[in-house]
């Protein structure tokens, strides 16, 4: 390659590295939510910004309405982790996330899921979060833990076993500043919604609030699906439950469009990767989509809408 070129590129790389560490900065990050929400909102281009990491199959739970855990398949290596998230930083994905299975059962020799997180964030990603159970305890610099909790005792037990009380004393006791928490509502689990967020208000658990996602039938409906006229009264409660000021973090837009079923599926805003591969949004099989109850999902599409509740719901937990 002649000298010339050579050092164009070079240039090229010089100048890129430097994007990148302004980018860094608290200046530099609002520079380009700037930009990205213009491009993304006002111009409607399919921007890349959220990479979730699906670090092992392997779970310590077997919940009822769950297929995607203990598969059988192979953890990702720690090269083959480091290598995807600075791929998927240098395509322009800056918030980042890592579920299995669960997470924190992840390790590859001396490496663990704390180290992941380490490197995502010197890596340069804006925001780092993981989903996990809430058996293995919650120490982690993650910036916010989605930790599972279905219910009270009794209505817990029926999708995840005998563990509110463990769950419950890992999110009191540890010391992570920000945690929240994830109740899919099912056939089982419908009936305590308002008691379990009464709970969280009066026994200042403390976590940023709940968001809600619906059963999704990843392997085609069983008992516990609820079809879009069965969700429709429960959405209508949680819509009320908001109004109560009760501790949702569901956007008031974003029930309104699940309700409706009116929003786009798949939103390339993110992606996921797992041993298998890279998918769109999550991954299930396209004809999941119609039936889909994952709420963040419809956030994202209702924030790309400017609904005013589904911008402040942004915030929470960014």
């Amino acid at each position: 390659m002649p000298n010339t070129l050579k050092t164009q590129y070079l240039h090229k790389d010089e100048a890129r590295e430097d994007i990148y560490k302004f980018q860094r900065t608290l200046w530099g990050r609002l520079r380009f939510y700037a930009a990205f929400v213009w491009r993304f909102v006002v111009l409607q281009r399919p921007e890349p910004l959220i990479y979730g990491i699906a670090v092992t199959d392997r779970c310590n739970l077997a919940c009822r309405g769950c297929h995607v855990s203990n598969t059988g398949r192979p953890d990702m290596t720690w090269d083959q982790l480091v290598t995807a998230m600075q791929d998927a930083w240098n395509r322009g994905f800056r918030e980042l996330y890592f579920s299995g299975g669960e997470p924190m059962l992840w390790r590859d020799a001396d490496h663990t899921l704390k180290d992941a997180v380490v490197e995502a964030k010197q890596i340069g990603f804006f925001h780092v979060h993981v989903y996990s159970n809430g058996l293995l305890g919650l120490e982690t610099s993650a910036d916010l833990i989605w930790v599972s909790m279905d219910g009270l005792p009794g209505t817990f037990d029926m999708r995840r076993g005998n563990h509110f009380h463990q769950v419950e004393y890992a999110v009191r006791m540890g010391s992570h500043p920000k945690i929240a928490v994830i109740y899919v509502i099912d056939r089982n689990t419908a009936e305590s919604i308002k008691p379990f967020l009464q709970w969280v208000d009066e026994t200042k658990f403390p976590i940023i609030g709940v968001m809600f996602y619906f059963h999704t039938p990843y392997y085609g409906r069983d008992e516990l699906f609820l079809t879009a006229e069965e969700r429709a009264p429960i959405i209508d409660r949680l819509l009320d439950c908001i109004r109560a000021g009760l501790p949702i973090l569901n956007s008031r837009a974003g029930l309104l469009a699940l309700k409706s079923g009116d929003w786009p599926r798949r939103p390339p805003i993110a992606r996921v990767l797992d041993v298998d591969g890279e998918s769109v949004c999550c991954r299930a099989s396209d004809d999941v989509c119609a039936d889909c109850g994952y709420a963040a999902c419809i956030e994202l599409t209702e924030f790309q809408r400017l609904r005013l509740s589904a911008l402040f719901g942004m915030t929470r937990y960014w």
